[in-house]
């Protein structure tokens, strides 16, 4: 099974079908997420457990950091610990190669991939929801440009180790400062 984890308040602000719910305020919108979420998982069928990370820096929710809804869990962050670091932590917790991560961020999405998470973005999210439309032939792109080279998979895991060690180095320098 596959644990989804969700930046939510990127998500929020990147779907406008829940940015809209921003309007009536921060309650109504998470709570739309949670009902995109539930959907999402009922039409997927191999979701095991969706966690939904937010910046708790609300006082409504100071004193809870974690409130499960069933299968979703909505993870409300204290400081100094921000949504980004508690994805990457929930990853490191789960098995990195069965989470799949909904986020538009740069920094979280590269991040991320580093721990061996696969991503997501909010859109391609979305979409999955949509019923599957048949493309056109004619309108059929491909996936990269074929003038552009690309990176052997040595190279691209080179890359990726490098840059994996790069944020182990920064997590613990961030808990040196912290202790």
């Amino acid at each position: 099974m596959i644990t989804l984890i969700l930046d939510g308040y990127n998500v929020i602000h990147a779907v406008p079908q829940l940015s809209r719910q921003l309007d009536r305020g921060l309650q109504p919108a998470r709570e739309a997420l949670v009902r995109l979420c539930e959907a999402y998982r009922a039409r997927r069928g191999d979701i095991g457990h969706i966690y939904v990370v937010f910046d708790g820096r609300d006082d409504e929710f100071a004193g809870a950091s974690e409130q499960p809804r069933g299968r979703v869990t909505l993870c409300f962050t204290r400081a100094p610990e921000e949504a980004d670091q508690r994805i990457l932590r929930l990853i490191e917790a789960e098995r990195p190669g069965r989470c799949v991560v909904v986020s538009n961020d740069n920094e979280v999405f590269n991040n991320a991939r580093a721990y061996g998470a696969r991503v997501i973005s909010a859109q391609e999210f979305v979409q999955q929801m949509q019923p599957a439309r048949p493309v056109k032939a004619s309108r059929a792109r491909p996936r990269h440009d074929p003038e552009k080279p690309m990176l052997s998979v040595p190279d691209a895991q080179r890359i990726t180790d490098e840059y994996r060690r790069h944020l182990e180095g920064k997590t613990r320098s961030r808990r040196l400062r912290s202790s």
